[in-house]
Protein backbone atom coordinates (compact mmCIF):
# COMPACT_ATOMS: atom_id res chain seq x y z
CA UNK A 1 0.00 0.00 0.00
CA UNK A 2 2.52 2.47 1.23
CA UNK A 3 4.68 1.72 -2.04
CA UNK A 4 1.79 2.07 -4.43
CA UNK A 5 1.27 5.88 -2.72
CA UNK A 6 4.86 6.20 -3.42
CA UNK A 7 4.70 5.24 -6.85
CA UNK A 8 1.28 7.41 -7.56
CA UNK A 9 2.42 10.48 -5.54
CA UNK A 10 5.79 10.34 -7.67
CA UNK A 11 3.79 10.46 -10.74
CA UNK A 12 1.68 13.26 -10.04
CA UNK A 13 2.31 14.87 -7.08
CA UNK A 14 -0.72 17.11 -7.43
CA UNK A 15 -2.51 14.38 -6.18
CA UNK A 16 -0.81 14.58 -2.94
CA UNK A 17 -1.98 18.30 -3.29
CA UNK A 18 -5.39 17.60 -3.33
CA UNK A 19 -5.92 14.93 -1.01
CA UNK A 20 -4.04 16.68 1.35
CA UNK A 21 -6.77 19.44 1.14
CA UNK A 22 -9.41 17.25 1.13
CA UNK A 23 -8.77 15.27 4.19
CA UNK A 24 -7.38 18.45 6.08
CA UNK A 25 -10.54 20.34 5.39
CA UNK A 26 -12.97 17.09 6.26
CA UNK A 27 -10.73 17.19 9.58
CA UNK A 28 -10.83 20.59 10.11
CA UNK A 29 -14.84 20.84 10.71
CA UNK A 30 -14.84 18.10 13.21
CA UNK A 31 -15.05 20.46 16.42
CA UNK A 32 -13.89 19.42 20.26
CA UNK A 33 -16.66 21.73 22.37
CA UNK A 34 -16.03 24.76 20.36
CA UNK A 35 -12.72 24.19 19.17
CA UNK A 36 -11.73 23.24 15.48
CA UNK A 37 -8.40 23.15 13.36
CA UNK A 38 -10.35 24.73 10.46
CA UNK A 39 -8.96 23.98 7.01
CA UNK A 40 -5.98 25.54 7.30
CA UNK A 41 -3.86 23.95 9.65
CA UNK A 42 -5.87 20.58 9.71
CA UNK A 43 -4.41 20.48 5.88
CA UNK A 44 -0.82 21.00 7.19
CA UNK A 45 -1.02 18.67 9.43
CA UNK A 46 -2.76 15.84 6.90
CA UNK A 47 0.79 17.20 4.78
CA UNK A 48 3.21 16.30 7.19
CA UNK A 49 1.66 13.15 7.08
CA UNK A 50 1.99 12.27 3.50
CA UNK A 51 5.04 14.12 3.05
CA UNK A 52 6.62 11.06 4.51
CA UNK A 53 6.52 9.45 1.32
CA UNK A 54 8.98 11.92 -0.16
CA UNK A 55 6.41 13.87 -1.94
CA UNK A 56 8.33 16.61 -5.01
CA UNK A 57 6.67 20.16 -5.31
CA UNK A 58 8.04 22.71 -7.30
CA UNK A 59 8.58 25.55 -5.45
CA UNK A 60 6.42 28.04 -7.90
CA UNK A 61 3.35 26.37 -7.12
CA UNK A 62 3.57 27.49 -3.26
CA UNK A 63 4.90 30.80 -4.33
CA UNK A 64 1.48 31.18 -7.19
CA UNK A 65 -0.87 29.72 -4.19
CA UNK A 66 0.62 32.19 -1.48
CA UNK A 67 0.46 35.04 -4.02
CA UNK A 68 -3.71 34.11 -4.59
CA UNK A 69 -3.91 34.24 -0.90
CA UNK A 70 -1.90 37.61 -0.03
CA UNK A 71 -3.53 39.35 -2.56
CA UNK A 72 -6.94 38.31 -1.68
CA UNK A 73 -6.32 39.34 1.91
CA UNK A 74 -4.62 42.78 1.17
CA UNK A 75 -7.74 43.34 -1.40
CA UNK A 76 -10.27 42.86 1.40
CA UNK A 77 -8.44 44.36 4.16
CA UNK A 78 -7.74 47.50 1.79
CA UNK A 79 -10.56 50.06 2.50
CA UNK A 80 -10.24 49.41 6.62
CA UNK A 81 -6.50 49.52 6.59
CA UNK A 82 -6.26 53.11 4.74
CA UNK A 83 -9.25 54.11 6.37
CA UNK A 84 -8.68 53.19 9.82
CA UNK A 85 -6.12 55.56 9.63
CA UNK A 86 -7.88 58.53 11.24
CA UNK A 87 -7.47 60.44 14.31
CA UNK A 88 -10.80 58.54 15.38
CA UNK A 89 -9.16 54.66 15.39
CA UNK A 90 -6.07 55.88 16.63
CA UNK A 91 -6.19 53.78 19.71
CA UNK A 92 -6.95 51.24 18.04
CA UNK A 93 -3.97 51.41 15.20
CA UNK A 94 -1.53 51.92 18.10
CA UNK A 95 -2.65 49.28 20.03
CA UNK A 96 -2.55 47.00 16.54
CA UNK A 97 1.29 48.51 16.07
CA UNK A 98 2.19 47.95 19.52
CA UNK A 99 0.27 44.23 19.88
CA UNK A 100 2.63 43.58 16.67
CA UNK A 101 5.75 45.56 18.20
CA UNK A 102 5.44 42.96 21.04
CA UNK A 103 5.08 39.89 19.23
CA UNK A 104 7.77 40.29 17.02
CA UNK A 105 10.31 41.56 20.00
CA UNK A 106 9.04 38.16 21.92
CA UNK A 107 10.11 35.85 18.63
CA UNK A 108 13.53 37.27 18.17
CA UNK A 109 14.47 37.02 21.62
CA UNK A 110 12.90 33.58 22.69
CA UNK A 111 14.68 32.32 19.53
CA UNK A 112 17.92 33.82 20.11
CA UNK A 113 17.23 32.75 23.42
CA UNK A 114 16.68 29.36 22.69
CA UNK A 115 18.75 28.78 19.81
CA UNK A 116 16.21 28.02 17.00
CA UNK A 117 17.29 29.46 14.22
CA UNK A 118 15.14 30.91 11.01
CA UNK A 119 12.98 28.31 10.12
CA UNK A 120 11.66 27.30 13.71
CA UNK A 121 11.36 31.33 14.37
CA UNK A 122 9.27 31.91 11.66
CA UNK A 123 6.77 28.76 12.34
CA UNK A 124 6.76 29.39 15.97
CA UNK A 125 5.52 33.55 14.82
CA UNK A 126 3.34 32.06 12.56
CA UNK A 127 1.64 29.34 14.51
CA UNK A 128 1.01 30.95 17.90
CA UNK A 129 0.11 34.27 16.36
CA UNK A 130 -2.04 32.18 13.98
CA UNK A 131 -0.54 34.00 10.96
CA UNK A 132 -0.04 31.34 8.36
CA UNK A 133 1.00 34.65 6.08
CA UNK A 134 3.70 34.78 8.00
CA UNK A 135 5.03 31.45 6.01
CA UNK A 136 5.03 32.54 3.00
CA UNK A 137 7.05 35.93 3.50
CA UNK A 138 9.29 34.61 5.66
CA UNK A 139 9.91 31.34 2.94
CA UNK A 140 10.40 33.98 0.14
CA UNK A 141 13.09 35.70 2.06
CA UNK A 142 14.93 32.68 2.95
CA UNK A 143 14.88 31.86 -0.57
CA UNK A 144 16.92 35.38 -1.42
CA UNK A 145 19.48 35.32 1.52
CA UNK A 146 21.65 33.22 -0.59
CA UNK A 147 20.78 29.66 1.14
CA UNK A 148 21.32 26.53 -0.60
CA UNK A 149 18.27 24.29 -2.13
CA UNK A 150 18.84 21.72 1.14
CA UNK A 151 18.84 24.59 3.61
CA UNK A 152 16.20 26.32 2.25
CA UNK A 153 14.39 22.82 2.65
CA UNK A 154 15.30 22.33 6.07
CA UNK A 155 14.25 25.77 6.95
CA UNK A 156 10.73 24.82 5.38
CA UNK A 157 10.27 21.67 7.10
CA UNK A 158 11.54 24.00 10.56
CA UNK A 159 9.27 26.53 9.20
CA UNK A 160 6.23 23.71 9.13
CA UNK A 161 7.05 21.78 12.44
CA UNK A 162 6.85 24.80 14.17
CA UNK A 163 3.66 26.02 12.76
CA UNK A 164 2.04 22.88 13.67
CA UNK A 165 3.01 22.38 17.08
CA UNK A 166 1.83 26.18 18.21
CA UNK A 167 -0.90 26.92 16.08
CA UNK A 168 -3.85 24.84 18.31
CA UNK A 169 -2.71 26.74 21.58
CA UNK A 170 -2.07 29.89 19.11
CA UNK A 171 -6.07 29.56 18.77
CA UNK A 172 -7.69 28.20 21.99
CA UNK A 173 -5.15 30.55 24.14
CA UNK A 174 -6.73 33.46 22.96
CA UNK A 175 -9.77 32.27 23.08
CA UNK A 176 -9.82 31.39 26.93
CA UNK A 177 -7.79 34.54 27.47
CA UNK A 178 -10.33 36.32 26.11
CA UNK A 179 -13.25 34.65 27.79
CA UNK A 180 -11.83 33.60 30.92
CA UNK A 181 -8.91 35.87 32.12
CA UNK A 182 -9.93 39.37 30.82
CA UNK A 183 -12.85 39.80 32.28
CA UNK A 184 -11.25 38.46 35.93
CA UNK A 185 -8.14 40.98 35.05
CA UNK A 186 -10.87 44.08 34.64
CA UNK A 187 -12.85 43.12 37.67
CA UNK A 188 -16.09 44.22 35.99
CA UNK A 189 -19.31 42.27 34.62
CA UNK A 190 -18.14 42.30 30.95
CA UNK A 191 -22.03 41.83 29.93
CA UNK A 192 -23.48 44.90 32.39
CA UNK A 193 -20.37 47.29 30.78
CA UNK A 194 -21.57 46.12 26.75
CA UNK A 195 -25.16 46.93 27.82
CA UNK A 196 -24.12 50.40 29.11
CA UNK A 197 -22.03 50.96 25.58
CA UNK A 198 -25.09 49.56 23.93
CA UNK A 199 -27.16 52.42 25.50
CA UNK A 200 -24.84 55.05 25.07
CA UNK A 201 -24.01 54.32 21.77
CA UNK A 202 -28.14 53.93 20.60
CA UNK A 203 -29.66 56.52 22.27
CA UNK A 204 -32.56 55.02 23.46
CA UNK A 205 -32.47 52.67 20.59
CA UNK A 206 -34.35 49.33 20.99
CA UNK A 207 -32.83 45.87 21.56
CA UNK A 208 -34.11 43.38 19.19
CA UNK A 209 -32.43 40.83 21.07
CA UNK A 210 -29.71 40.53 23.96
CA UNK A 211 -26.57 42.25 22.53
CA UNK A 212 -28.23 43.40 19.48
CA UNK A 213 -29.43 46.56 18.59
CA UNK A 214 -30.53 47.78 15.52
CA UNK A 215 -30.86 51.85 15.20
CA UNK A 216 -34.66 51.50 13.03
CA UNK A 217 -35.87 48.95 14.73
CA UNK A 218 -38.94 47.65 15.70
CA UNK A 219 -40.31 48.40 12.38
CA UNK A 220 -43.40 48.21 11.69
CA UNK A 221 -46.84 48.50 9.16
CA UNK A 222 -50.19 49.88 10.02
CA UNK A 223 -53.43 51.24 8.01
CA UNK A 224 -55.41 53.79 9.43
CA UNK A 225 -58.84 55.56 8.02
CA UNK A 226 -58.80 58.65 7.83
CA UNK A 227 -61.42 60.19 10.14
CA UNK A 228 -63.57 63.33 9.59
CA UNK A 229 -62.96 64.89 12.68
CA UNK A 230 -59.44 64.23 12.47
CA UNK A 231 -57.29 64.44 9.69
CA UNK A 232 -59.79 65.01 6.70
CA UNK A 233 -59.58 67.93 4.40
CA UNK A 234 -55.95 67.98 5.74
CA UNK A 235 -52.97 67.90 3.23
CA UNK A 236 -50.60 64.70 4.35
CA UNK A 237 -48.18 66.84 5.12
CA UNK A 238 -49.87 68.86 7.57
CA UNK A 239 -51.61 66.22 9.65
CA UNK A 240 -47.83 64.29 10.10
CA UNK A 241 -45.49 66.79 10.15
CA UNK A 242 -43.36 66.65 13.05
CA UNK A 243 -43.69 62.88 13.01
CA UNK A 244 -40.46 61.16 12.98
CA UNK A 245 -39.28 57.53 12.10
CA UNK A 246 -42.11 57.07 10.28
CA UNK A 247 -43.31 57.29 6.65
CA UNK A 248 -46.31 57.26 4.51
CA UNK A 249 -46.17 54.02 1.95
CA UNK A 250 -49.49 54.52 0.28
CA UNK A 251 -53.16 56.28 0.33
CA UNK A 252 -56.10 54.38 -1.01
CA UNK A 253 -59.09 56.26 -2.35
CA UNK A 254 -61.58 53.77 -3.13
CA UNK A 255 -60.24 51.96 -6.23
CA UNK A 256 -57.73 54.46 -6.48
CA UNK A 257 -53.93 54.01 -4.62
CA UNK A 258 -52.57 56.59 -4.42
CA UNK A 259 -48.56 57.92 -3.89
CA UNK A 260 -47.62 59.69 -0.82
CA UNK A 261 -47.26 63.25 -1.81
CA UNK A 262 -47.38 65.91 1.09
CA UNK A 263 -50.00 67.66 -0.61
CA UNK A 264 -52.78 65.51 -0.90
CA UNK A 265 -55.98 66.54 0.56
CA UNK A 266 -56.78 63.65 2.65
CA UNK A 267 -60.77 62.60 2.65
CA UNK A 268 -62.72 60.83 5.17
CA UNK A 269 -62.50 57.26 4.70
CA UNK A 270 -59.26 57.20 3.16
CA UNK A 271 -57.09 54.39 3.91
CA UNK A 272 -53.05 55.27 4.45
CA UNK A 273 -50.39 53.02 5.08
CA UNK A 274 -47.74 54.05 7.10
CA UNK A 275 -44.43 52.23 8.06
CA UNK A 276 -41.49 52.59 10.27
CA UNK A 277 -40.80 52.70 14.23
CA UNK A 278 -43.95 51.34 16.61
CA UNK A 279 -44.12 54.80 18.32
CA UNK A 280 -44.05 56.84 15.35
CA UNK A 281 -46.73 54.91 13.20
CA UNK A 282 -48.80 54.92 16.79
CA UNK A 283 -48.55 58.90 16.62
CA UNK A 284 -49.45 59.30 12.96
CA UNK A 285 -52.57 56.76 13.87
CA UNK A 286 -53.40 59.25 16.33
CA UNK A 287 -53.32 62.07 13.92
CA UNK A 288 -55.14 59.72 10.97
CA UNK A 289 -58.05 57.79 12.42
CA UNK A 290 -58.60 54.24 13.71
CA UNK A 291 -56.39 51.21 12.23
CA UNK A 292 -58.01 49.04 10.15
CA UNK A 293 -56.89 45.70 8.60
CA UNK A 294 -56.27 46.77 4.78
CA UNK A 295 -54.61 44.58 2.05
CA UNK A 296 -54.86 47.58 -0.38
CA UNK A 297 -53.05 49.91 1.92
CA UNK A 298 -49.68 47.61 3.29
CA UNK A 299 -49.35 46.32 -0.48
CA UNK A 300 -47.12 48.64 -1.24
CA UNK A 301 -43.54 48.14 -2.86
CA UNK A 302 -40.72 47.60 -1.47
CA UNK A 303 -37.30 47.36 -2.69
CA UNK A 304 -33.96 45.51 -0.72
CA UNK A 305 -30.92 46.87 -2.64
CA UNK A 306 -26.82 46.46 -1.14
CA UNK A 307 -24.38 49.47 -1.10
CA UNK A 308 -21.18 50.29 -0.72
CA UNK A 309 -20.49 53.59 1.27
CA UNK A 310 -18.27 56.20 -1.12
CA UNK A 311 -19.16 59.06 -0.35
CA UNK A 312 -17.08 61.61 1.02
CA UNK A 313 -20.27 63.58 2.34
CA UNK A 314 -21.00 60.87 4.56
CA UNK A 315 -17.73 58.90 5.13
CA UNK A 316 -16.41 59.51 8.83
CA UNK A 317 -19.90 60.39 10.05
CA UNK A 318 -21.96 58.38 12.63
CA UNK A 319 -25.27 57.08 11.42
CA UNK A 320 -27.42 59.46 13.33
CA UNK A 321 -25.41 61.95 11.33
CA UNK A 322 -26.31 60.94 8.28
CA UNK A 323 -29.75 59.63 9.22
CA UNK A 324 -30.67 63.68 9.65
CA UNK A 325 -28.62 64.36 6.68
CA UNK A 326 -30.62 62.27 4.76
CA UNK A 327 -34.36 63.61 6.32
CA UNK A 328 -32.84 67.22 5.08
CA UNK A 329 -32.21 65.57 1.41
CA UNK A 330 -36.25 64.35 1.81
CA UNK A 331 -35.43 60.64 2.18
CA UNK A 332 -38.36 58.53 3.91
CA UNK A 333 -39.04 55.49 3.95
CA UNK A 334 -35.65 53.23 4.35
CA UNK A 335 -34.49 51.53 6.59
CA UNK A 336 -31.23 49.65 7.64
CA UNK A 337 -31.59 45.82 7.95
CA UNK A 338 -28.19 45.14 7.98
CA UNK A 339 -24.53 46.53 8.09
CA UNK A 340 -21.00 44.66 7.35
CA UNK A 341 -17.23 45.54 7.88
CA UNK A 342 -14.68 43.13 6.09
CA UNK A 343 -17.02 40.84 5.62
CA UNK A 344 -18.10 41.16 10.13
CA UNK A 345 -21.46 42.28 10.58
CA UNK A 346 -21.55 45.48 13.09
CA UNK A 347 -24.26 46.83 15.33
CA UNK A 348 -26.31 49.50 14.06
CA UNK A 349 -25.85 52.16 16.61
CA UNK A 350 -26.78 55.68 15.95
CA UNK A 351 -23.27 56.94 17.13
CA UNK A 352 -21.13 54.17 15.03
CA UNK A 353 -19.36 55.91 12.88
CA UNK A 354 -19.57 55.00 8.73
CA UNK A 355 -16.08 54.57 7.05
CA UNK A 356 -15.39 54.41 3.39
CA UNK A 357 -16.33 50.48 2.35
CA UNK A 358 -18.77 50.09 4.70
CA UNK A 359 -21.48 47.42 2.97
CA UNK A 360 -24.99 48.45 4.19
CA UNK A 361 -28.71 46.44 3.42
CA UNK A 362 -30.93 48.76 2.53
CA UNK A 363 -35.08 48.15 2.46
CA UNK A 364 -37.18 50.89 1.19
CA UNK A 365 -39.42 52.26 -1.28
CA UNK A 366 -38.04 51.98 -4.34
CA UNK A 367 -37.05 55.64 -5.68
CA UNK A 368 -36.06 56.59 -2.14
CA UNK A 369 -33.45 53.41 -1.42
CA UNK A 370 -32.37 54.74 -5.57
CA UNK A 371 -32.00 58.34 -3.66
CA UNK A 372 -30.14 57.14 -0.72
CA UNK A 373 -27.44 55.03 -2.87
CA UNK A 374 -26.88 58.15 -5.30
CA UNK A 375 -26.30 60.27 -2.03
CA UNK A 376 -23.90 58.05 -0.17
CA UNK A 377 -22.39 55.59 -1.97
CA UNK A 378 -23.10 53.27 -4.86
CA UNK A 379 -24.91 49.74 -5.38
CA UNK A 380 -22.84 46.76 -5.35
CA UNK A 381 -22.09 45.12 -8.36
CA UNK A 382 -24.35 42.31 -8.95
CA UNK A 383 -22.31 40.30 -10.93
CA UNK A 384 -21.08 36.65 -10.21
CA UNK A 385 -17.83 37.15 -12.87
CA UNK A 386 -14.58 39.24 -11.39
CA UNK A 387 -12.41 41.38 -13.26
CA UNK A 388 -9.60 39.13 -14.25
CA UNK A 389 -7.42 42.19 -15.90
CA UNK A 390 -7.57 44.24 -12.64
CA UNK A 391 -6.49 41.57 -10.11
CA UNK A 392 -4.08 39.64 -12.48
CA UNK A 393 -2.82 43.34 -13.19
CA UNK A 394 -2.62 43.61 -9.49
CA UNK A 395 -0.87 40.44 -8.43
CA UNK A 396 1.62 41.47 -11.13
CA UNK A 397 2.72 44.55 -10.07
CA UNK A 398 3.06 43.35 -6.35
CA UNK A 399 5.22 41.02 -7.54
CA UNK A 400 7.59 43.50 -9.73
CA UNK A 401 7.34 45.75 -6.73
CA UNK A 402 8.83 42.83 -4.28
CA UNK A 403 11.43 42.38 -6.81
CA UNK A 404 12.96 45.75 -5.84
CA UNK A 405 15.79 45.81 -3.52
CA UNK A 406 17.04 49.42 -2.07
CA UNK A 407 20.45 49.03 -0.45
CA UNK A 408 20.80 50.79 3.28
CA UNK A 409 23.43 51.28 4.98
CA UNK A 410 25.22 48.50 2.67
CA UNK A 411 22.22 46.05 3.57
CA UNK A 412 19.83 45.01 0.91
CA UNK A 413 16.25 45.52 1.86
CA UNK A 414 13.05 43.98 -0.13
CA UNK A 415 9.51 44.09 0.40
CA UNK A 416 9.98 40.19 -1.30
CA UNK A 417 7.14 39.28 -3.43
CA UNK A 418 4.78 38.56 -0.72
CA UNK A 419 4.94 41.86 1.02
CA UNK A 420 5.05 43.11 -2.18
CA UNK A 421 2.02 41.24 -3.65
CA UNK A 422 0.56 42.12 -0.10
CA UNK A 423 1.09 46.12 -0.57
CA UNK A 424 -0.41 45.98 -4.01
CA UNK A 425 -3.48 43.92 -2.76
CA UNK A 426 -4.07 46.88 0.16
CA UNK A 427 -3.94 49.58 -2.70
CA UNK A 428 -6.11 47.70 -5.41
CA UNK A 429 -8.28 47.02 -2.80
CA UNK A 430 -8.96 50.38 -1.55
CA UNK A 431 -8.90 52.07 -5.07
CA UNK A 432 -11.89 49.27 -5.76
CA UNK A 433 -13.90 51.56 -3.41
CA UNK A 434 -13.19 54.63 -4.37
CA UNK A 435 -13.35 53.62 -7.94
CA UNK A 436 -16.34 50.53 -7.81
CA UNK A 437 -16.48 50.24 -11.83
CA UNK A 438 -13.14 48.45 -11.78
CA UNK A 439 -12.14 45.54 -9.86
CA UNK A 440 -14.98 43.59 -9.14
CA UNK A 441 -14.45 40.69 -7.12
CA UNK A 442 -17.81 39.10 -5.79
CA UNK A 443 -17.43 37.93 -2.22
CA UNK A 444 -17.05 34.26 -2.61
CA UNK A 445 -14.51 34.61 -5.10
CA UNK A 446 -12.89 36.52 -2.22
CA UNK A 447 -13.17 33.69 -0.43
CA UNK A 448 -12.01 31.18 -2.10
CA UNK A 449 -8.56 32.82 -3.33
CA UNK A 450 -7.88 32.97 0.57
CA UNK A 451 -9.24 29.73 1.40
CA UNK A 452 -7.81 28.29 -1.45
CA UNK A 453 -4.63 29.74 -1.75
CA UNK A 454 -3.92 29.65 2.07
CA UNK A 455 -4.75 25.96 2.02
CA UNK A 456 -3.19 24.82 -0.93
CA UNK A 457 0.13 26.67 0.30
CA UNK A 458 0.21 25.25 3.72
CA UNK A 459 -0.70 21.85 2.36
CA UNK A 460 2.25 22.49 -0.07
CA UNK A 461 4.88 23.70 3.13
CA UNK A 462 3.96 20.60 4.87
CA UNK A 463 4.35 18.10 2.00
CA UNK A 464 7.88 19.67 1.20
CA UNK A 465 8.87 19.35 4.99
CA UNK A 466 9.25 15.52 4.41
CA UNK A 467 10.76 12.65 6.90
CA UNK A 468 12.46 15.64 8.28
CA UNK A 469 9.94 16.94 10.20
CA UNK A 470 9.59 13.80 12.30
CA UNK A 471 13.00 14.32 13.61
CA UNK A 472 12.82 17.90 14.31
CA UNK A 473 9.40 17.18 16.35
CA UNK A 474 11.45 15.14 18.62
CA UNK A 475 14.42 17.31 19.21
CA UNK A 476 12.81 20.73 19.57
CA UNK A 477 9.37 19.43 20.18
CA UNK A 478 8.90 20.50 24.13
CA UNK A 479 10.83 23.50 23.85
CA UNK A 480 8.62 25.17 20.55
CA UNK A 481 5.50 24.03 22.70
CA UNK A 482 6.86 26.52 25.43
CA UNK A 483 8.18 29.22 23.60
CA UNK A 484 4.58 29.41 21.53
CA UNK A 485 3.28 29.80 24.85
CA UNK A 486 4.87 32.73 25.22
CA UNK A 487 4.61 34.02 21.79
CA UNK A 488 1.04 33.41 21.99
CA UNK A 489 0.58 35.13 25.54
CA UNK A 490 2.84 38.05 25.88
CA UNK A 491 2.03 39.90 23.02
CA UNK A 492 -1.71 40.15 24.10
CA UNK A 493 -1.61 40.88 27.49
CA UNK A 494 0.88 43.50 27.05
CA UNK A 495 -1.90 44.73 23.86
CA UNK A 496 -4.34 44.40 27.37
CA UNK A 497 -2.07 46.40 29.39
CA UNK A 498 -1.67 49.69 27.17
CA UNK A 499 -5.61 49.09 26.03
CA UNK A 500 -6.92 49.35 29.15
CA UNK A 501 -4.58 51.36 31.56
CA UNK A 502 -2.98 53.62 28.73
CA UNK A 503 -5.76 53.62 25.96
CA UNK A 504 -9.14 53.23 28.94
CA UNK A 505 -10.72 51.20 26.17
CA UNK A 506 -14.26 49.94 26.94
CA UNK A 507 -14.07 46.64 28.38
CA UNK A 508 -15.79 45.39 24.86
CA UNK A 509 -13.91 47.25 22.49
CA UNK A 510 -11.05 46.08 24.42
CA UNK A 511 -11.85 42.20 23.75
CA UNK A 512 -12.73 42.73 20.26
CA UNK A 513 -9.25 45.07 19.41
CA UNK A 514 -7.45 42.01 21.45
CA UNK A 515 -8.65 39.35 19.33
CA UNK A 516 -8.51 41.49 15.84
CA UNK A 517 -5.10 42.18 17.13
CA UNK A 518 -3.93 38.51 17.54
CA UNK A 519 -5.98 37.87 13.99
CA UNK A 520 -8.15 34.81 15.81
CA UNK A 521 -11.26 35.76 13.96
CA UNK A 522 -12.71 32.49 16.33
CA UNK A 523 -11.31 35.12 19.50
CA UNK A 524 -14.01 37.48 18.00
CA UNK A 525 -16.77 34.67 18.80
CA UNK A 526 -15.51 34.23 22.01
CA UNK A 527 -15.65 37.98 22.85
CA UNK A 528 -18.96 38.26 21.33
CA UNK A 529 -20.14 35.36 23.72
CA UNK A 530 -18.82 36.91 26.93
CA UNK A 531 -20.42 40.11 26.31
CA UNK A 532 -23.48 38.54 25.01
CA UNK A 533 -23.49 41.67 22.47
CA UNK A 534 -21.69 42.54 19.31
CA UNK A 535 -19.86 45.63 20.57
CA UNK A 536 -16.72 44.20 20.14
CA UNK A 537 -16.75 44.49 16.64
CA UNK A 538 -16.01 47.84 16.70
CA UNK A 539 -12.54 47.43 18.13
CA UNK A 540 -12.23 44.07 16.09
CA UNK A 541 -12.14 45.50 12.69
CA UNK A 542 -9.56 47.95 12.84
CA UNK A 543 -7.13 45.92 14.75
CA UNK A 544 -7.41 43.31 12.43
CA UNK A 545 -6.59 44.38 9.19
CA UNK A 546 -3.48 46.67 10.65
CA UNK A 547 -2.22 43.27 12.33
CA UNK A 548 -2.80 40.85 9.46
CA UNK A 549 -0.71 43.69 6.90
CA UNK A 550 1.96 44.32 9.92
CA UNK A 551 2.58 40.29 11.02
CA UNK A 552 3.23 39.42 7.90
CA UNK A 553 5.60 41.78 6.53
CA UNK A 554 6.83 40.49 10.01
CA UNK A 555 8.30 37.12 8.62
CA UNK A 556 11.12 38.49 6.20
CA UNK A 557 12.28 40.65 9.74
CA UNK A 558 12.28 37.23 11.63
CA UNK A 559 14.19 35.48 9.22
CA UNK A 560 16.84 39.07 9.32
CA UNK A 561 17.31 38.99 13.16
CA UNK A 562 17.38 35.29 14.32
Amino acid sequence: MIDTLRHLFASAPELALFLALALGHALGRVKLGRFSLGGVAASLLVALVIGQSGVVLPDALKAVCFGLFIYAVGFKSGPEFFGGLNRSSLKLVLAAVIHCVVALVTIVVLARLFDLGKGFAAGVGAGALTQTAMLGTAGDALRRMGFSAEEVGRFSSEMAVGFAITYVFGTVGVILFLRSVVPRLLGIDVRKAARELEAQLAEGGAVARPGLIAAFAPITARAFEVEAGRAAGKTLGVVLHGIERAAVERVVRGDQALGPDPGLVLEAGDLVGVAGRLASVLDAGGRLGPEVESREALSFPMKAMTIVITDRRVCGRTLGEIRDYLGREGVAGVYVSNCKRQGFELPLFLHNEVRRGDVFELIGRPDQVEKVTSLIGHAEADTDRSDLVYHTLGIAAGTLLGLIVVPVAGIPVTLGVGGGVLLSGLVFGWWHVRRPAAGAMPGATQWFLSEFGLSAFAAATGLSAGPAAIAAIQTHGLTLLFVGFAVTLVPIIAAYLVGHYVFRLHPAILLGALAGGQTVAAGLNAATDEAESVTPVLGFTVTYAISNVLLAVWGPLIVALT
